[in-house]
Formats: structure tokens, sequence, C-alpha cells
């Protein structure tokens, strides 16, 4: 029985992707400008079609992940997910050391850290705005405030979720956060789809200051089928300090858009908020229409 649900919940995204294509015309150029903005590859129509397509079935993957995360298992894991480079992980926790997960706007990030989760690991994510509680906790998942740090909540002062990250990587456990979001006051500058833009560095002060790993980590849904690939730390053990963070930066910015150009139907930060859909807003309003000045 659960095995027929997990197919008809992934059976859904693709339903929802064919008819937002037809129907969500203006979301639908939005995506096809910015990925020709970035990505300049020349892909033919159907090739973007098939890119649209797949960053509307991420969109709904996120709908009915709702009801299937609640039904993962041991066995849903061994059906549908695949993990490479999961020794990378496990060498640091062993260590003691606790880590960043670095994660990208691919693929579906909720299936991704909710499966290592069952794997074992405990995982503490990263988000903004509040937490939200629904209507029938039992049966939806929701991010639960015991193992989310809700970066906008005003309940919670700045300091305090510090306090958590720092005694969180201390403790040898796990954060996962996207390291390419928009947020952040502090920033450092990074080549990425050969443009310089601003990432926040305040999740890398913090694992210096815990002298926890950073670890890039990539996740893609393809047609049900979950894949994590974890990399080589990028921290390096901190040995240059401070004098490190614009490296990860930049090794990061490499990693993840190498996997947006191969996997690009995989990238739903097309959406935003990210630093690319921030510097692709900036760009445009940047520009003087014809007739005006």
């Amino acid at each position: 029985m659960k095995c027929f649900l997990y197919k008809l919940a992934f059976l859904y995204p693709r339903i929802y992707a064919f008819f937002c294509y037809y129907r969500k015309v203006g979301r639908r150029r939005e995506i096809e400008n910015k990925m020709q903005f970035f990505c300049n590859k020349g892909w033919n129509s159907k090739r973007m079609r098939s890119i649209v397509k797949g960053v509307f079935e991420l969109r709904g993957s996120r709908k009915a992940m709702r009801r299937l995360i609640p039904l993962m298992d041991a066995h849903f894991i061994k059906r549908f997910v695949k993990v490479e480079g999961l020794h990378y992980l496990n060498y640091v926790l062993e260590e003691g050391r606790g880590a960043i997960l670095m994660a990208g706007h691919l693929g579906n990030p909720h299936l991704s850290y909710n499966a290592l989760r069952i794997m074992g690991y405990d995982v503490t994510i990263v988000k903004g705005g509040i937490p939200r509680r629904p209507k029938h906790p039992r049966f939806e998942y929701y991010d639960h405030p015991q193992n989310t740090l809700f970066v906008h909540d005003p309940s919670l002062a700045s300091e305090d979720i510090k306090g958590r990250v720092l005694d969180i990587l201390r403790s040898g456990k796990i954060i996962y956060y996207t390291g390419h979001a928009a947020e952040g006051r502090v920033k450092g500058r990074a080549l990425f789809f050969r443009r310089e833009m601003d990432f926040p560095t305040a999740m890398i002060h913090l694992a210096h200051q815990a002298k926890a790993a950073i670890i890039p980590f990539i996740h893609l849904y393809q047609k049900g089928q979950i894949l994590l690939i974890l990399k080589d730390p990028i921290d390096d053990h901190w040995q240059d300090g401070q004098g490190t963070y614009i490296r990860i930066l930049e090794e990061y910015a490499r990693i993840l858009e190498s996997y947006i150009l191969t996997y690009p139907e995989q990238y739903m930060g097309i959406y935003g908020p990210t630093v690319l859909s921030a510097y692709y807003k900036s760009y445009k309003n940047s520009q003087i229409p014809l007739g005006e000045g």
C-alpha cells in the first residue's frame, strides 16, 4: 500500500508540471528568460520546454511532499534514494566535528534532508520565515521548531540563533542550509555564472568559530528518484582562518554552477530568493527603457 502511495505522490508533480507549462505563461517566460540570461547555452525549443517542465515538476513535488514525508521509512530509502559520498560526512562526525551541509536550490530539499534523518543523521535546517503548524500535523509534514532554525522568526533574537548554531555544531551534529540564499547582512563576493555575486557568510563565520566542517551537498529529484551527493569538505580544517571564507564561497559557487549547467531542469532556485535571482532583478532594474533618460 505504501509503495502505491509513493508512486502516486511522484505522479502528481508530473501532471502538475504539464498543466503549469501551458497555463502559467508568465512564469514560464520568466524561467526561460533567466535560464537564457545566465546559462546562455543556445538550447532549442524542445530542450527549453523540458527544462521549464522540470522546474514546474519540482514545484509540484513540494506540494506532494507534505503528505509523502510522513510515510518515508527505511523501505523508501532503499527503493527511491541513492547516496554518493556519505563517507565524507561520516568521517567528519567520527572526528567529533560538527558539519554544515552547504546546499543549493536543486531538486527537492525537503525530501533530501528528511531522507538523511531517516538514515539516522541528526539534521537541523536553517530557513527563513516563521514556524507554521498544519491543520493535521499527524499526517502532514512541517518544519518543526525543535529541528529548524527560523531566522526570520520575530520571537528569536539574532544572538539566540547564533548560540543555537554554535551549540549544534560544537556537539558534533549537522546543520543544513542553502549557501546561495539572498538573505544576509554580511556577504562575500564570488564568481557565479561569470558574474560577481554577493553570497552570505554568516554560517561560514559560525562554522569557523565551531571548527565545523563545510560539506557541499547536492540533491537531485528525478522522476521520483532522489540522488544525494556529498562532496569533500572545503573548510580545510580552517588552516587559513578567515582567509578561507572567500575560497569556500568560490569553491561552493563553482560546484553548484557545474550541477546547474548539467541539470538545469533541477534548478528551482530560478524562482528565488537566491543570489542569482537578486542579481537578475538588480540587472533588470538598472536597464533604462527606450525613450527615458
